[in-house]
């Protein structure tokens, strides 16, 4: 007899696959594909390079911020090590959409080498989420800030970022007072992270020879990178292109340009997920250097 965990795990897998095709589908018979085609077919391959050098600065970056966040709560990784789990969990997170993800896979091997409880470790986890939710928030009101026509005024993206923030310290301060310390350097990281994510969308933008104002174009992509935070498609595959193919009808975009951007982000991170394969077949080498990993006692 079949598990229910294994139903609802088949499930997840069905509906996402289901949401990932379904949104794909939708915004392709929105657009000419031959003029998608010919838009990349124009792609300068040096700017393109450097969106992958960019993105892989991202993922540095986002890999040293996880490590901090488990330093405090007493768990010490060598960079090398926490950047081969990070690799792990991005690979898991793209292209194995079912069971409990990558996260939660990172969960159950530090769970099981270091015996650090599983509340500490996914209160870590979640926390990390959060302050990459912080930098993309704050970058985001930035730009709106330099936007021109929004029923809004501008100084209320800054009044945002600085309730926002007050507001969000004082959370940690209240309840996660082990985070406190390592705030300032741990946000550095996220928006340093979050910035180098903007320059891969902006390489992309050189990538395709783009004309006119850049400013819509990264508005978007910052966008669809909110939504991509939650987990509905795929490695957010689908979910990227609904938000550019809508938005560049706001914006009077080209719509090919702005479903070849999200398209070609994709692929470096799928490209860029692809060593971390080599850790789900040799688990092993996950754990070795790791017996010096410091464990805390509470």
């Amino acid at each position: 007899m079949i598990k229910s965990k294994t139903l609802f795990s088949i499930f997840k897998i069905l509906i996402k696959v289901l949401l990932t095709a379904g949104a794909l589908f939708w915004v392709f018979s929105n657009v000419d594909l031959e003029k998608t085609r010919a838009t990349v077919a124009q792609a300068d391959p040096v700017p393109l390079a450097g969106a992958f050098i960019a993105f892989i600065c991202s993922q540095l970056f986002a890999s040293s911020r996880v490590r901090s966040f488990f330093e405090c709560i007493g768990l010490k990784l060598s960079e090398w090590l926490n950047y081969k789990l990070y690799l792990l969990g991005m690979f898991y997170n793209m292209f194995l959409p079912g069971g409990i993800g990558g996260d939660g896979y990172k969960i159950f091997l530090l769970r099981k080498e270091y015996g650090i409880e599983t509340r500490k470790l996914v209160t870590a986890v979640f926390m990390d989420k959060l302050s990459g939710l912080w930098a993309l928030t704050v970058l985001l009101l930035l730009l709106l800030s330099r936007t021109t026509g929004l029923p809004i005024p501008a100084y209320w993206a800054w009044i945002l970022i600085i309730l926002g923030t007050a507001g969000y310290y004082l959370i940690l301060k209240l309840w996660f007072k082990q985070y406190v310390p390592s705030f300032l350097m741990i946000h550095l990281k996220a928006l340093g992270g979050q910035t180098c994510q903007l320059l891969c969308a902006l390489f992309i933008l050189y990538t395709l020879r783009v004309d006119g104002p850049f400013l819509p174009y990264i508005l978007l992509f910052m966008a669809s990178s909110l939504l991509a935070l939650f987990p509905l498609t795929i490695g957010g595959l689908g979910a990227r292109e609904l938000v550019f193919m809508y938005g560049a009808k706001y914006f009077v975009l080209d719509p090919q340009v702005a479903i070849t951007i999200s398209l070609l982000f994709y692929s470096i991170s799928a490209l860029s997920s692809l060593p971390g394969a080599y850790f789900v077949f040799h688990t092993k080498s996950l754990t070795k250097e790791d017996k010096n990993a410091i464990k805390s006692g509470d």
